[in-house]
Protein backbone atom coordinates (compact mmCIF):
# COMPACT_ATOMS: atom_id res chain seq x y z
CA UNK A 1 0.00 0.00 0.00
CA UNK A 2 2.95 2.44 0.70
CA UNK A 3 5.15 1.70 -2.08
CA UNK A 4 1.70 1.73 -4.48
CA UNK A 5 -0.48 4.12 -2.79
CA UNK A 6 0.43 6.53 0.27
CA UNK A 7 4.36 6.66 -1.45
CA UNK A 8 5.79 6.25 1.89
CA UNK A 9 3.90 9.86 2.86
CA UNK A 10 1.08 9.79 4.58
CA UNK A 11 -2.67 8.50 4.58
CA UNK A 12 -4.19 11.49 5.45
CA UNK A 13 -2.64 13.30 2.98
CA UNK A 14 -2.13 11.16 0.72
CA UNK A 15 -3.42 12.71 -3.14
CA UNK A 16 -6.14 11.15 -5.30
CA UNK A 17 -4.49 10.18 -8.50
CA UNK A 18 -6.31 8.83 -11.07
CA UNK A 19 -4.13 5.57 -11.57
CA UNK A 20 -5.56 4.41 -8.09
CA UNK A 21 -8.12 1.82 -8.45
CA UNK A 22 -11.63 2.75 -7.71
CA UNK A 23 -11.77 1.15 -4.11
CA UNK A 24 -8.52 2.91 -2.75
CA UNK A 25 -10.41 6.56 -4.59
CA UNK A 26 -13.67 5.68 -2.06
CA UNK A 27 -11.45 4.83 0.78
CA UNK A 28 -9.45 8.38 0.05
CA UNK A 29 -12.10 10.37 -0.51
CA UNK A 30 -13.84 9.21 2.76
CA UNK A 31 -11.27 9.89 5.36
CA UNK A 32 -12.86 12.87 6.68
CA UNK A 33 -15.78 10.54 7.88
CA UNK A 34 -13.43 8.18 9.40
CA UNK A 35 -11.40 11.14 11.32
CA UNK A 36 -14.71 11.82 13.26
CA UNK A 37 -14.22 8.20 14.45
CA UNK A 38 -10.88 7.91 15.65
CA UNK A 39 -9.05 9.78 18.09
CA UNK A 40 -5.17 9.06 19.34
CA UNK A 41 -3.76 7.88 22.33
CA UNK A 42 -0.29 8.77 23.36
CA UNK A 43 2.55 6.92 24.69
CA UNK A 44 5.59 8.71 23.67
CA UNK A 45 4.19 10.30 20.45
CA UNK A 46 7.44 8.59 18.58
CA UNK A 47 4.68 7.13 16.22
CA UNK A 48 2.74 10.14 15.59
CA UNK A 49 2.97 12.15 12.68
CA UNK A 50 3.41 15.92 14.16
CA UNK A 51 1.69 17.62 11.45
CA UNK A 52 0.06 15.12 9.25
CA UNK A 53 -1.65 12.27 11.96
CA UNK A 54 -5.12 13.71 13.28
CA UNK A 55 -4.16 13.47 16.81
CA UNK A 56 -5.69 17.53 17.93
CA UNK A 57 -9.39 16.51 18.86
CA UNK A 58 -9.69 14.43 15.51
CA UNK A 59 -7.51 16.79 13.39
CA UNK A 60 -4.36 17.26 11.79
CA UNK A 61 -1.92 20.38 12.80
CA UNK A 62 -2.21 20.68 8.85
CA UNK A 63 -5.58 21.29 8.96
CA UNK A 64 -5.27 23.66 11.71
CA UNK A 65 -1.74 25.70 10.64
CA UNK A 66 -1.75 24.92 6.90
CA UNK A 67 1.49 23.96 5.13
CA UNK A 68 4.07 24.57 7.89
CA UNK A 69 6.63 27.18 6.85
CA UNK A 70 10.51 25.76 7.53
CA UNK A 71 11.43 22.71 5.02
CA UNK A 72 12.41 20.48 8.42
CA UNK A 73 9.46 20.83 9.71
CA UNK A 74 7.68 18.94 6.74
CA UNK A 75 10.47 15.97 7.04
CA UNK A 76 9.06 13.67 9.76
CA UNK A 77 8.80 15.35 13.22
CA UNK A 78 6.64 13.29 15.61
CA UNK A 79 4.72 14.55 18.32
CA UNK A 80 7.57 13.62 20.82
CA UNK A 81 8.88 16.43 19.99
CA UNK A 82 6.37 18.13 22.40
CA UNK A 83 6.48 15.43 25.19
CA UNK A 84 8.70 15.71 28.24
CA UNK A 85 8.39 13.43 30.81
CA UNK A 86 5.39 11.83 29.68
CA UNK A 87 3.59 15.07 29.79
CA UNK A 88 2.69 17.35 27.37
CA UNK A 89 4.73 20.46 26.58
CA UNK A 90 2.99 22.35 23.66
CA UNK A 91 4.94 25.49 24.44
CA UNK A 92 8.42 24.09 23.02
CA UNK A 93 6.94 24.15 19.47
CA UNK A 94 6.43 27.29 18.16
CA UNK A 95 3.54 25.38 16.26
CA UNK A 96 1.50 24.36 18.92
CA UNK A 97 1.64 26.60 21.92
CA UNK A 98 -0.99 28.30 21.14
CA UNK A 99 -3.44 25.36 20.73
CA UNK A 100 -2.58 24.22 24.50
CA UNK A 101 -6.76 23.48 25.26
CA UNK A 102 -7.01 21.60 22.20
CA UNK A 103 -3.59 19.16 22.66
CA UNK A 104 -3.87 18.72 26.70
CA UNK A 105 -7.32 16.47 26.00
CA UNK A 106 -5.35 14.58 24.11
CA UNK A 107 -4.37 10.96 26.49
CA UNK A 108 -0.79 10.12 27.41
CA UNK A 109 -0.69 6.57 28.35
CA UNK A 110 3.48 5.39 29.20
CA UNK A 111 2.00 1.61 30.03
CA UNK A 112 0.81 1.47 26.23
CA UNK A 113 3.37 -0.51 24.16
CA UNK A 114 3.17 2.35 21.38
CA UNK A 115 1.15 4.87 20.09
CA UNK A 116 -2.72 3.73 19.38
CA UNK A 117 -5.22 4.50 17.74
CA UNK A 118 -8.93 4.04 19.42
CA UNK A 119 -11.68 3.73 17.10
CA UNK A 120 -14.58 6.29 18.90
CA UNK A 121 -17.84 7.07 16.50
CA UNK A 122 -20.40 8.87 18.20
CA UNK A 123 -22.60 5.99 17.75
CA UNK A 124 -20.31 3.00 19.29
CA UNK A 125 -21.52 1.07 21.99
CA UNK A 126 -18.89 -1.17 22.75
CA UNK A 127 -16.06 1.10 24.42
CA UNK A 128 -13.59 -1.08 23.73
CA UNK A 129 -11.71 1.45 21.44
CA UNK A 130 -11.24 -1.86 19.16
CA UNK A 131 -12.46 -1.46 15.30
CA UNK A 132 -15.76 -2.76 14.24
CA UNK A 133 -16.23 -3.41 10.57
CA UNK A 134 -20.17 -3.10 11.39
CA UNK A 135 -19.55 0.49 12.94
CA UNK A 136 -17.84 1.88 10.36
CA UNK A 137 -20.40 0.60 7.49
CA UNK A 138 -22.73 2.15 9.41
CA UNK A 139 -21.03 5.38 9.95
CA UNK A 140 -20.18 5.44 6.09
CA UNK A 141 -23.33 4.20 5.15
CA UNK A 142 -24.71 7.46 6.57
CA UNK A 143 -22.92 9.51 4.23
CA UNK A 144 -24.65 8.32 1.32
CA UNK A 145 -27.91 10.39 0.95
CA UNK A 146 -29.59 7.80 -1.82
CA UNK A 147 -32.60 9.33 -3.94
CA UNK A 148 -36.21 7.28 -3.45
CA UNK A 149 -35.58 6.14 -7.09
CA UNK A 150 -32.57 4.14 -5.93
CA UNK A 151 -34.36 2.96 -2.89
CA UNK A 152 -36.93 2.14 -5.93
CA UNK A 153 -34.44 -0.37 -7.33
CA UNK A 154 -32.84 -1.72 -4.41
CA UNK A 155 -35.63 -4.13 -3.28
CA UNK A 156 -36.20 -7.51 -3.02
CA UNK A 157 -38.17 -10.18 -5.43
CA UNK A 158 -35.29 -8.47 -7.91
CA UNK A 159 -32.86 -10.41 -9.71
CA UNK A 160 -29.60 -9.18 -8.66
CA UNK A 161 -28.31 -8.64 -11.93
CA UNK A 162 -31.59 -6.53 -13.09
CA UNK A 163 -31.29 -4.67 -10.36
CA UNK A 164 -27.38 -3.59 -11.48
CA UNK A 165 -28.84 -3.18 -14.58
CA UNK A 166 -31.43 -0.66 -13.79
CA UNK A 167 -29.06 1.18 -11.11
CA UNK A 168 -26.48 1.75 -14.37
CA UNK A 169 -28.85 3.25 -16.27
CA UNK A 170 -30.06 5.44 -13.67
CA UNK A 171 -26.78 6.58 -13.06
CA UNK A 172 -26.26 7.07 -16.92
CA UNK A 173 -23.26 4.62 -17.04
CA UNK A 174 -24.47 1.92 -19.11
CA UNK A 175 -22.32 1.49 -22.25
CA UNK A 176 -23.96 2.92 -25.47
CA UNK A 177 -22.05 3.17 -28.33
CA UNK A 178 -22.05 7.05 -27.51
CA UNK A 179 -20.27 7.01 -24.37
CA UNK A 180 -17.82 4.63 -26.21
CA UNK A 181 -17.06 7.01 -28.98
CA UNK A 182 -16.76 9.75 -26.72
CA UNK A 183 -14.10 7.59 -24.35
CA UNK A 184 -12.05 7.44 -27.48
CA UNK A 185 -13.08 3.90 -28.59
CA UNK A 186 -13.62 3.19 -32.19
CA UNK A 187 -17.54 2.19 -32.92
CA UNK A 188 -17.83 1.23 -36.33
CA UNK A 189 -21.57 2.30 -36.65
CA UNK A 190 -22.95 5.12 -34.22
CA UNK A 191 -26.45 3.86 -34.80
CA UNK A 192 -28.95 1.92 -32.66
CA UNK A 193 -28.52 -1.84 -33.48
CA UNK A 194 -32.06 -2.33 -32.32
CA UNK A 195 -33.89 -0.22 -35.04
CA UNK A 196 -30.78 1.44 -37.12
CA UNK A 197 -32.55 4.66 -37.61
CA UNK A 198 -30.85 6.64 -34.74
CA UNK A 199 -27.63 7.02 -32.96
CA UNK A 200 -27.36 4.83 -30.03
CA UNK A 201 -27.86 6.84 -26.68
CA UNK A 202 -28.97 5.47 -23.32
CA UNK A 203 -32.25 7.91 -23.98
CA UNK A 204 -32.67 6.53 -27.42
CA UNK A 205 -32.29 2.72 -26.77
CA UNK A 206 -34.61 2.58 -23.87
CA UNK A 207 -37.03 5.64 -24.19
CA UNK A 208 -37.24 6.20 -28.00
CA UNK A 209 -36.53 3.12 -29.90
CA UNK A 210 -39.36 1.40 -31.80
CA UNK A 211 -38.13 -1.49 -30.05
CA UNK A 212 -38.25 0.30 -26.20
CA UNK A 213 -41.80 2.16 -27.46
CA UNK A 214 -43.44 -1.54 -27.73
CA UNK A 215 -41.90 -3.14 -24.60
CA UNK A 216 -43.26 -0.13 -22.52
CA UNK A 217 -46.66 0.31 -24.30
CA UNK A 218 -47.16 -3.35 -23.22
CA UNK A 219 -46.19 -2.91 -19.80
CA UNK A 220 -48.95 0.60 -19.74
CA UNK A 221 -51.65 -1.78 -20.84
CA UNK A 222 -50.97 -4.42 -18.34
CA UNK A 223 -50.13 -2.12 -15.27
CA UNK A 224 -53.05 0.26 -16.28
CA UNK A 225 -50.68 3.30 -16.10
CA UNK A 226 -48.64 5.41 -18.59
CA UNK A 227 -45.24 3.45 -18.47
CA UNK A 228 -43.49 5.86 -20.63
CA UNK A 229 -41.50 8.63 -20.75
CA UNK A 230 -37.57 10.34 -21.00
CA UNK A 231 -36.23 8.87 -18.65
CA UNK A 232 -36.15 5.75 -15.80
CA UNK A 233 -36.69 8.47 -13.04
CA UNK A 234 -40.06 9.39 -15.19
CA UNK A 235 -41.37 6.13 -15.12
CA UNK A 236 -40.44 5.10 -11.34
CA UNK A 237 -42.06 8.60 -10.49
CA UNK A 238 -45.44 7.00 -12.47
CA UNK A 239 -45.19 3.68 -10.51
CA UNK A 240 -44.35 5.36 -7.29
CA UNK A 241 -47.54 7.32 -7.72
CA UNK A 242 -49.81 4.83 -8.70
CA UNK A 243 -48.93 3.32 -5.14
CA UNK A 244 -52.42 3.19 -3.74
CA UNK A 245 -53.32 0.19 -6.07
CA UNK A 246 -51.73 -1.87 -3.20
CA UNK A 247 -48.86 -3.58 -2.18
CA UNK A 248 -48.79 -6.03 -4.78
CA UNK A 249 -49.72 -4.39 -7.79
CA UNK A 250 -46.01 -2.29 -6.53
CA UNK A 251 -43.86 -4.71 -6.18
CA UNK A 252 -45.07 -6.43 -9.85
CA UNK A 253 -44.52 -2.65 -11.64
CA UNK A 254 -41.16 -2.66 -9.95
CA UNK A 255 -40.44 -6.34 -11.21
CA UNK A 256 -42.18 -5.44 -14.86
CA UNK A 257 -39.36 -1.94 -14.87
CA UNK A 258 -36.58 -3.89 -14.21
CA UNK A 259 -37.09 -7.01 -16.37
CA UNK A 260 -37.93 -4.44 -19.02
CA UNK A 261 -34.72 -2.78 -18.89
CA UNK A 262 -32.66 -6.04 -18.62
CA UNK A 263 -34.08 -7.34 -21.47
CA UNK A 264 -34.00 -4.23 -23.69
CA UNK A 265 -30.08 -4.43 -22.75
CA UNK A 266 -29.55 -7.80 -23.26
CA UNK A 267 -30.71 -7.75 -26.95
CA UNK A 268 -28.94 -5.15 -27.74
CA UNK A 269 -25.75 -6.85 -26.39
CA UNK A 270 -26.97 -10.04 -28.03
CA UNK A 271 -26.99 -8.51 -31.65
CA UNK A 272 -23.93 -6.85 -31.33
CA UNK A 273 -21.66 -10.12 -29.76
CA UNK A 274 -23.82 -13.18 -30.46
CA UNK A 275 -25.40 -12.05 -33.82
CA UNK A 276 -28.76 -13.25 -32.76
CA UNK A 277 -31.89 -11.59 -33.38
CA UNK A 278 -35.23 -12.22 -31.11
CA UNK A 279 -38.24 -10.49 -32.54
CA UNK A 280 -40.24 -8.04 -30.43
CA UNK A 281 -42.63 -10.66 -29.55
CA UNK A 282 -40.06 -13.24 -28.45
CA UNK A 283 -38.73 -10.30 -25.49
CA UNK A 284 -42.19 -9.55 -24.64
CA UNK A 285 -42.60 -13.11 -23.95
CA UNK A 286 -39.00 -13.27 -22.38
CA UNK A 287 -40.19 -10.67 -20.15
CA UNK A 288 -43.66 -12.07 -18.82
CA UNK A 289 -41.24 -15.20 -18.17
CA UNK A 290 -39.22 -13.55 -15.72
CA UNK A 291 -42.01 -11.76 -14.34
CA UNK A 292 -43.53 -14.79 -13.34
CA UNK A 293 -40.43 -16.56 -12.22
CA UNK A 294 -39.88 -13.56 -9.71
CA UNK A 295 -43.25 -13.33 -8.35
CA UNK A 296 -43.68 -17.07 -7.58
Amino acid sequence: MHSRYVKHGSFWTCPNDNNHSVTFKTVLRHRGVLKSAIRRVMKDGLGTNLWRDPWIDRRSLLDIRGAPTHQEDRRGLTCSRIIRNGEWRPDSYRYTEELVGSIMPTVIDPTLPADRWIWEPTDTSSGTGEFQFRSCYNLIRRTFLLSSDYEFVWCKGLARKMQLCVYKLLLGRLLTRDRLSSFGVPVPDPKCVLCGLEPESIKHIFFECTLAWQIWSKQSRVLGVCASGNCIGDIITVIRDSRGRGHDWFQTARVRLAASVWHVWRERNRRIFEGLVTPPVGILHNIEFDVNAMET
